[in-house]
C-alpha cells in the first residue's frame, strides 16, 4: 500500500540530529519542554520566514493577543527548519539509521485525522521513552480507529468521494513524550520542510519527488490518559484543532476556559465519582480510606470524589498519595492496614483506588504480602476502583495479586462489544494488506507469539507469518466502542461542514476519470477553521453508533455517563460460580450493577457477599434507637452514643430536643405525638383502682339503705323515738350522699361530672356534720345549764332548722364558686409522660372548699369531748366522740397521703373515695350500731318500763344539777329523752322534783 510519508525517494531518510544543548528562552513557556537549538546555528542572523498558510488568515487583520503571541513561535520554528541545511553543512556526518521501533503510522486521505494511543506502556528506563508493548489499551484502539476509517470510506456517498486518512502517533503512556510526538500534527502548519532537511546514508542528496500539497490535520482522536489528553490539548488549542479523547476523564477537560475545542466519547470523572459514592452510600460505607496517584488523573479524581462524598455524609479515613517508587507503596499499604483496625468490627475496609493502570498490581502485590492473605481467608479488604482498573490485565491476577484483587468492585465504562470489530481484528494475520499498514502488529506478534518476521530458511525460530489467532480467551478493549464513536463523530461533525461550505464538491471514483487529473477538495475543507468546526459542527452531531445507541455531545463535549459494575469473583475461588460452571461467562469479573446519571441499579444475587452480611466499612457503629451521637474531635463519622432522656426526640442525629408538655417521643425518636389523643388518663372503672372503692361505696350503701329500712319500720319504738329521728334520716341520707361521692370522682371528668364534685362532696359533708354537730351541741348545752330554765332551740324542729342552716352556708359558698369559676375539664401533667383529664381546678382549690366542713368536724370533736362524762344513759355522745376522733385521723391521713402521692392521680382519687367512705362508715358503725343492737337482738330493752323507780334512783344518784323547772317539763311532756319511762314513774319523778333538794328525772333517759 502506498503511504503518504513516502514523498521522499527510496533512500532512507531521517531529518538532520545535531548535537545540542537544551536551551529555554522567552517563548518556552508555551510548550512543557524548552526548545532545543543547535549550538552551531544558535548565532546565525535570522531572516524573515516566509508567511505560512496560519498566518495567512489574519493578513490585514490585527490577530488577537494569543495569536501574535503564536505567530512568535512559527516564525521562530519556521526559521529553525530554514537554516537546517546551512547547519548541516558545518556539522560532521552521523549515522541517521531508523529507531529499532515505530513511532506512528500514517494512512493516506484526502482529510487526515490524527491520533494517539497508549501502544506502548512508560518505560521504567530513563534512556528509553517507551516501555513493552500494549494490546489491548495500545494495539486494539489503533486497529479500532483504522476499522471506523474503512467503514466510512467504503460509504462514497459519506463524504461524496473523500477517503479520510490518519496521523497515529504513540504516546508511549508518557505525557511529555506524547506532547513532543504530537507535533507532527502541526509541523505543517509552522511550514515546509526542504530536501536540505533530509541526507542519504551514502552521503547523496535524495532525489525527492514532486512535493504535494500538504494536508493539515483536521482533528485528532486521544489521547487515552488524561495526563495525556491535558498536554495534547494545550498544544492543540494554539492550532485551533479539535480533539476527542475516547479514554481520558478528568474532569478539567469539561472546562471550556481552557480547553475550548476539546470533546470526548466518554464522561467526565465527576460522574464516576457520583458513581462510586452511591455505591458507597448503597451499602452504607461512610468511612473508606482514598489512594490515588500522583498524576492529573488520580489527583482530580480524588478530588471529585471527596467532593461527591462530603455531600453525602461518607469520610475519608486516610488519603494516601502514591508514586510509582517501592517505599510509597510500602508506606501507603501499611497505613491502609493499620486502618482497618481487624480487633473490632469497624474501620474503613473499603478503599476507592483513583490511580493509572500501570499502578494496581503493585498495590495488589504489597496488600497481599503486607496482610499475608492466603485462600479461604475473611476477606478483610474491598477495592472500589475507577474505570482506570484494566480487567484484561493478566497482571491484576497473577500469584497472589489474585487473593488482594478478590471482590474487587469495579467500574467501567458501559460499552458493548462490537463483533464485527472483534471479526475483523481476528481476521488480522501477516502478509494481509490490513495488517501490514500497522506497523505495531509486527512487535505484538513478536512479543505475543515469541517468533520472528523474515527469518532465513533452516532456522529453528518461530515464524510469525505462519501464527494465526485464536478467539479463545479473545476479549477486545473495553475503549473499542468509544474510539470508533470518536471517528464516527468527527467523520459525521466533517460531512456536515461540508455540506455547508462545499455542497456540489465531489470526487468520484470511476473509470472515465480514473486516468483524469486528481481533482481537488475544495478551500474550506483543505483548511478547516477548528473554531469553526468544533463549535458549529461537531459539536452538534447526533447519530446512532455501531452498537445502534444515539450518540450525541453534552454543551461540554462529553459523551453519556453511563457506567457497569462490576466484581471480581475467580471461578476458582467462588464455590458457587465453580459449581454451576457457567460457560456462558467465562470470564472472572461478573457484572452486579449499572450505574447511569443518578440511576443505581445492583444485582443482589450476583454479590459475592449475602445480602445479609453485607461488609461493614464504618467508624463507629449506628446508634440505638433514642441515642444521640457525640462526635469525637467534629469528626462526622465517629462518634460515642448518648442517651437522650425519655420525653426528648432528635432533631437531628447529634441534638435531643424536649417533647412539650402533653406530648411524647414517637417510638423512631423522629418526632413527638400528642398524649390526649391516644394515651388520655383518667379514671377507668376497670381499673383495681376503681373497683376497691366502688365496692366499698356499694357496701356502704347497702348498709344505710338496711338501717333506713330498720328505722323506718320501727319508727314509733322507744329507741328510734330517743335516737332523734329526724337528724338520724339527715345523717343517714347524708352518708348515702357521702357514699355516690365515690361514683362522681370515679366517672370521666366533664362540665357536669365538675359540678357534682364540687358542690356534692362540701354539701354530704356538710349535711353529716351539721347533724352531728347540733346532737352534741344540744346535749352540751341540756347538761350545762345551772338555771331551771329550759334551754332554747332543743326541740326537733328547731334541730331541723339549725342543720338546714349550717349546710346551707356550703351549699351557697359552692354555688357561688360555680358562678365565679365556672365547671370544666382541662388536661393535668403530674409528669413528662402522662396526660391526665380532671376537673378544670387545682385539688388545692378543692381542699379549700371542705375548710368549711373541716370546722364541723372540729366542733363536733370538741363537744363530744365536752359531753363525755354525761350519765350512762346518754351515751350517744360518746359515740359521737368516737367517731368524730376516728374521723380526724381518717382525714388526717389522707392529707399527707394525697399530697405524698402527687404524681399517681390513681391513688390520690381512690384514697379520696376511700376516705369519704370510710368517713361515713365510721359515723353510721359509731352512731347506729348500738340502737340497731337493741331494735334487732335485744327487743325487750325497746319497750316503755313498767316500774322505773331503779332507773330513777340510778339518776337521781348519778345527776344532782338538773333544774327543777327543766326536770319538770322534761317529766310532764314526753319526748325522745323520757320516751322509756312509765306514767307512773314520770308522775313520781315529778313530785321528786318538786323537792328543794331532789334531782330532775328529765336526767333519767335512755338515749
Amino acid at each position: 500500500m502506498a503511504d503518504a510519508s513516502s514523498e521522499v525517494s527510496s533512500h532512507t531518510l531521517q531529518p538532520l540530529l545535531i548535537d545540542s544543548k537544551p536551551r529555554t528562552d522567552e517563548l518556552g513557556g508555551l510548550f512543557p519542554n524548552p526548545i532545543t537549538i543547535p549550538r552551531k546555528i544558535r548565532n546565525f542572523p535570522w531572516s524573515r520566514p516566509p508567511i505560512s498558510s496560519y498566518e495567512a488568515r489574519f493578513v490585514g487583520k490585527t490577530p488577537p493577543p494569543i495569536t501574535r503571541h503564536m505567530f512568535s513561535v512559527l516564525a521562530l520554528a519556521t526559521q529553525i527548519l530554514a537554516n537546517v541545511n546551512l547547519a548541516a553543512q558545518t556539522v560532521e556526518p552521523i549515522d541517521l539509521a531508523p529507531p529499532p521501533k515505530v513511532r506512528q503510522i500514517r494512512i493516506p486521505g484526502d482529510i487526515l485525522i490524527g491520533g494517539v494511543f497508549p501502544v506502548h506502556s512508560k518505560s521504567l528506563n530513563g534512556d528509553e521513552p517507551c516501555g513493552e508493548i500494549a494490546e489491548t489499551r495500545g494495539v486494539h484502539r489503533v486497529e479500532a480507529m483504522l476499522y471506523a476509517l474503512d467503514q466510512i470510506n467504503m460509504q462514497n456517498d459519506f463524504l461524496r468521494g473523500y477517503k479520510l486518512g490518519a496521523l497515529i502517533l504513540d504516546s508511549c503512556s508518557n505525557p511529555a513524550y506524547a506532547l513532543n510526538q504530537s507535533l507532527d500534527f502541526v509541523r505543517d502548519m509552522i511550514g515546509s520542510s526542504e530536501a536540505s532537511d533530509y541526507v542519504c546514508l551514502d552521503g547523496s542528496d535524495p532525489n525527492v519527488k514532486k512535493q504535494s500539497q500538504k494536508k493539515n490535520v483536521a482533528a485528532v482522536v486521544g489521547g487515552s490518559y488524561s495526563s495525556v489528553s491535558v498536554q495534547l490539548a494545550n498544544l492543540l488549542r494554539l492550532f485551533r484543532i479539535a480533539q476527542v479523547s475516547p479514554a481520558s476523564t478528568n474532569a478539567d477537560l469539561s472546562d471550556k476556559n481552557r480547553f475550548e475545542y476539546f470533546a470526548r466519547t466518554v464522561p467526565s470523572d465527576d460522574y464516576q465519582a457520583m458513581a462510586m459514592v452511591e455505591i458507597a452510600v448503597r451499602f452504607r460505607w461512610s468511612y473508606v480510606s482514598l489512594v490515588y496517584s500522583a498524576d492529573e488523573y488520580g489527583e482530580l479524581g480524588a478530588d471529585a470524589f471527596k467532593k461527591e462524598a462530603r455531600k453525602k455524609g461518607i469520610c475519608i479515613a486516610l488519603e494516601e498519595r502514591i508514586q510509582n517508587k517501592k517505599e510509597s507503596f510500602t508506606e501507603s499499604i501499611n497505613n491502609l492496614v493499620q486502618k482497618l483496625q481487624p480487633e473490632k468490627n469497624v474501620g474503613a475496609t473499603v478503599v476507592v483506588l483513583f490511580v493509572g493502570t500501570e499502578y494496581i498490581p503493585d498495590i495488589l502485590r504489597y496488600t497481599a504480602e503486607r496482610m499475608k492473605l492466603t485462600s479461604g481467608a475473611k476477606k478483610r479488604i474491598i477495592w472500589l476502583a475507577s474505570e482506570s482498573w484494566d480487567r484484561n490485565n493478566d497482571k491484576y491476577t497473577a500469584g497472589d495479586n489474585r487473593l488482594a484483587a478478590q471482590g474487587a468492585i469495579v467500574l467501567m465504562l458501559a460499552s458493548q462489544k462490537v463483533p464485527s470489530f472483534e471479526e475483523y481484528f481476528m481476521s488480522l494475520h501477516p502478509g494481509t494488506e490490513a495488517f501490514e499498514r500497522n506497523k505495531w502488529l509486527r512487535e505484538l506478534w513478536q512479543v505475543k507469539y515469541k517468533c520472528e518476521f523474515d527469518t532465513a530458511p533452516g532456522t529453528t525460530a518461530t515464524r510469525c507469518e505462519d501464527i494465526k489467532q485464536s478467539t479463545e480467551g479473545f476479549n477486545a478493549d473495553d475503549k473499542v466502542q468509544f474510539v470508533i464513536d470518536a471517528v464516527y463523530a468527527i467523520a459525521h461533525g466533517l460531512q456536515s461542514m461540508k455540506q455547508s461550505v462545499c455542497p456540489d464538491d465531489a470526487i468520484e471514483n470511476h473509470w472515465i476519470s480514473r486516468y483524469s487529473k486528481q481533482p481537488e477538495i475544495c478551500h474550506a475543507m483543505q483548511n478547516i477553521d477548528g473554531s469553526d468546526f468544533y463549535q458549529n459542527y461537531l459539536l452538534k452531531v447526533n447519530f446512532t453508533d455501531i452498537v445502534g445507541k444515539r450518540f450525541r455531545f453534552s454543551p461540554q463535549g462529553d459523551g453519556p455517563a453511563s457506567y457497569t459494575i462490576l466484581t471480581y469473583k475467580p471461578k476458582s475461588m467462588d464455590k458457587k460460580r465453580s459449581m454451576t460452571d457457567d460457560e456462558s461467562s467465562p470470564s472472572d469479573y461478573v457484572e452486579i450493577g449499572h450505574w447511569s446519571e443518578n440511576n443505581l441499579t445492583i444485582y443482589e444475587k450476583n454479590l459475592w457477599w449475602d445480602p445479609d452480611h453485607t461488609p461493614v466499612s464504618v467508624c463507629s457503629l449506628p446508634c440505638k434507637t433514642g441515642f444521640r451521637k457525640q462526635l469525637i474531635k467534629d469528626e462526622q463519622c465517629c462518634w460515642a452514643c448518648s442517651k437522650c432522656e425519655d420525653y426528648e426526640y432528635l432533631i437531628n442525629e447529634t441534638h435531643c430536643v424536649a417533647c412539650e408538655q402533653g406530648w411524647w417521643p414517637t417510638q423512631d425518636r423522629n418526632g413527638c405525638f400528642d398524649l390526649s389523643l391516644s394515651q388520655l388518663k383518667y379514671m377507668r372503672w376497670r381499673s383495681m383502682y376503681s373497683l376497691v372503692p366502688t365496692i366499698l361505696a356499694v357496701v356502704g350503701i347497702i348498709a344505710t339503705l338496711f338501717v333506713i329500712a330498720v328505722y323506718v319500720i320501727y319508727n314509733e319504738t322507744p329507741v328510734v323515738k330517743a335516737s332523734g329521728r329526724e337528724l338520724s334520716y339527715i345523717l343517714l341520707i347524708s352518708m348515702i350522699m357521702c357514699y355516690c361521692m365515690t361514683f362522681v370522682l370515679l366517672s370521666k371528668p366533664s362540665a357536669i361530672v365538675c359540678a357534682i364534685k364540687r358542690t356534692g362532696i362540701g354539701f354530704a359533708f356538710s349535711c353529716l356534720y351539721s347533724a352531728m354537730f347540733v346532737k352534741t351541741n344540744r346535749i352540751f348545752r341540756i347538761f350545762s345549764t345551772r338555771t331551771a330554765q329550759r334551754p332554747r332551740f332543743i326541740s326537733p324542729i328547731s334541730q331541723v332548722v339549725m342543720t338546714a342552716m349550717l349546710a346551707g352556708v356550703q351549699l351557697i359558698g359552692s354555688l357561688i364558686w360555680l358562678f365565679v369559676v365556672p365547671p370544666g375539664w382541662r388536661h393535668h401533667y403530674p409528669t413528662r409522660d402522662q396526660v391526665v383529664l380532671t376537673c378544670n381546678v387545682p385539688d388545692h382549690h378543692f381542699l379549700y372548699s371542705l375548710a368549711y366542713d373541716g370546722g364541723l368536724i372540729v366542733l363536733c370533736t370538741i363537744y363530744a369531748v365536752k359531753t363525755r362524762k354525761v350519765p350512762e344513759n346518754f351515751n350517744e355522745t360518746k359515740f359521737i366522740g368516737f367517731s368524730m376522733y376516728t374521723t380526724c385521723v381518717v382525714w388526717l391521713s389522707w392529707i399527707f397521703f394525697f399530697f405524698g402521692t402527687n404524681s399517681d392521680f390513681q391513688i390520690q382519687t381512690s384514697s379520696l373515695c376511700i376516705s369519704i367512705s370510710m368517713s361515713a362508715n365510721v359515723a353510721l358503725a359509731c352512731i347506729f350500731s348500738p340502737k340497731l343492737w337493741i331494735i334487732l337482738f335485744e327487743k325487750h330493752k325497746n319497750v316503755r318500763k313498767q316500774e322505773g323507780e331503779s332507773m330513777l334512783n340510778k339518776s337521781s344518784r348519778s345527776l344532782g344539777n338538773c333544774s327543777s323547772r327543766l326536770c319538770a317539763n322534761s317529766i310532764d311532756e314526753p319526748n325522745q329523752y323520757t320516751a322509756l319511762l312509765t306514767d307512773s314513774t314520770r308522775r313520781r319523778s315529778s313530785r321528786k322534783t318538786s323537792q328543794p333538794t331532789s334531782t330532775s328525772s328529765a336526767q333519767d333517759t335512755y338515749l
